[in-house]
């Protein structure tokens, strides 16, 4: 029996929504956390709730830092 699973994604655009910036600095995230994403035919990256979840995080330990 095959159990099915509902997976959240977000576009870019959303995800950079999601985490209040834009979604040039969402792409740069990913890449330097090296979050592997789920790409579109035409190339458009994908993410998962938890990787913005990641995304969000790491935004926040970063803006943190900077006031120190």
């Amino acid at each position: 029996m095959a159990v099915e699973t509902e997976i959240e994604l977000f576009a870019p655009l959303d995800a950079a929504r999601a985490c209040e910036k834009s979604t040039g600095t969402i792409k740069r995230v990913a890449d330097e956390l090296r979050l592997p994403v789920l790409r579109t035919v035409g190339g458009v990256r994908l993410f998962s709730r938890e990787q913005v979840e990641k995304i969000k995080d790491e935004l926040a330990r970063r803006a943190r830092e900077a006031l120190r």
